[in-house]
């Protein structure tokens, strides 16, 4: 029996097509691994022929045959007539590379036969079936798969693939009623922005009731693990010392060799932050969560930007008798959008903006203030403060919040980081927490005083 998936999609009583994908691996020239096995089955299941997940997750350490699993999958989709397959990864070099192997495996097997030709030219490779299915290789990026109608799209190595690409793909698959998007990789870590989502989406749907999304992901039993000790690697390592698999002397040697945080990253598939313990108490901030409850007076907005630039967060914060509400404004993709948003918001409500100059939206303080806003800069020791604040109103239960899910995402997700003597949201998680720092801010302002122009009216 193959050691189980830390989180995994369960195996329901559907039929499934994980049989057909088991033979055209041995077409290929191998037998599945048992954890292979198991995510074909689960992946492939069907009522009446059409997939019950239109999108598949798999996340495993290095090494363990994620590129014989999605090969498996490509040549099994290559037998239907006309279909078409995409596939990409963290670069196209990369993409063309691992197409070009998979290619060969068709090459060299017993599918040959029904291979009509390869294209190999720059831009235009493609697989061409005699039955008229192709197979073809597209740049990582919103543009590379314009064009193309798929039935299945295969991204591989996707820790390194932006959000942009799945907006890209998944229209390619709009049209076609039993289309699947495979995910492949390994663990990411602040920067794989798309993986996280994909991983935190898979978490909540495990239990496969009603979601489409599959998510089988193996990683240590513990979120607190001695990468050294050897029942943790089997743990998360589900080839370890099998026929062909993982050996325990190179998993041995990299654990002494390696640094720390990548070891367990590549080999156990452990996201850097994934031992952090949740700050705030979750059962605690839904009960927080009031509809009636508006910002009142005294409004006061806070902005952050993501560390990589590629997310920002208006957020506000007011008083309402003995509570202090919080609730998200606007949020969005990069930052060319904020400057105009604040003095929008700043032409209509007079709410002073609460930036941390230290942070990557302290580069707009400036432009606010030319613009007429009127800004109030914290440094690292009032930004500190303004974090153990609102962890003190959420105990306190003073704060109230609307159930905004970015702002709840972000709440489960953050982290503490040392700030000198105290203490400061981690912003490097793994999730998008600046609707958490952005509501933090706002709230500072609040309770630091921060000057308001009244003027009638709310959010």
């Amino acid at each position: 029996m193959t050691t189980p998936p830390r989180w995994g999609t369960p195996r329901s009583k559907r039929p499934t097509y994980g049989h057909h994908l088991a033979r055209v691996g041995q077409a290929l020239g191998w037998n599945l691994f048992d954890w292979q096995r198991l995510v074909a089955d689960v992946a492939l299941e069907h009522d009446n022929g059409r997939y019950r997940y239109r999108t598949v997750g798999v996340s495993v350490g290095r090494q363990n045959g994620k590129t014989a699993l999605a090969a498996s999958r490509i040549a099994l989709e290559l037998l239907q007539p006309g279909h078409v397959v995409a596939f990409t990864a963290q670069d196209r070099g990369m993409a063309r590379y691992l197409w070009d192997a998979h290619c060969e495996l068709i090459l060299d097997s017993s599918m040959s036969k029904r291979v009509r030709r390869v294209m190999r030219a720059n831009g235009q490779e493609a697989l061409i079936m005699s039955n008229g299915a192709q197979y073809r290789v597209v740049t990582p990026n919103r543009k590379g798969s314009r064009g193309l109608t798929c039935d299945l799209v295969v991204i591989d190595e996707a820790l390194h693939i932006d959000m942009d690409v799945i907006a890209a793909v998944q229209p390619t698959m709009a049209t076609k009623n039993n289309a699947q998007l495979w995910i492949l990789s390994n663990a990411g870590d602040a920067n794989s922005t798309m993986l996280a989502h994909y991983r935190n989406l898979g978490h909540q749907e495990r239990d496969g009731d009603e979601g489409r999304l599959c998510w089988l992901e193996w990683a240590p039993a513990d979120d607190k693990i001695d990468a050294l000790d050897e029942a943790v690697w089997r743990q998360a390592i589900p080839t370890l010392a099998e026929a062909g698999g993982v050996t325990l002397d190179a998993v041995a040697e990299a654990a002494q060799t390696t640094e720390p945080e990548l070891f367990a990253r590549e080999w156990l598939n452990v996201w850097p932050n994934i031992g952090a313990v949740a700050v705030i108490d979750m059962h605690l901030w839904e009960k927080l969560e009031r509809t009636d409850v508006m910002l009142g007076h005294q409004v006061v907005l806070g902005i952050d930007v993501a560390p990589n630039r590629d997310s920002a967060t208006i957020a506000a914060c007011g008083r309402n008798g003995a509570w202090t509400p919080v609730e998200i404004i606007d949020h969005r993709a990069h930052v060319g959008w904020i400057q105009d948003r604040v003095v929008e918001l700043w032409n209509k409500w007079h709410a002073p903006v609460v930036i941390d100059g230290g942070a990557p939206a302290g580069s707009f303080i400036v432009p606010l203030e030319q613009a007429g806003v009127e800004v109030m800069p914290v440094g690292m020791r009032d930004y500190a403060r303004a974090c153990g604040s609102f962890y003190d109103a959420v105990v306190d239960e003073t704060v109230t919040h609307l159930g905004d899910r970015l702002l709840t995402d972000a709440v489960g997700a953050a982290s503490k980081r040392k700030l000198a003597e105290q203490w400061a949201w981690n912003r490097r998680s793994t999730v998008d927490i600046t609707p958490l720092v952005a509501a933090t801010l706002a709230r500072w302002g609040v309770v630091a005083g921060a000057t308001v122009r009244p003027k009638p009216g709310v959010f």
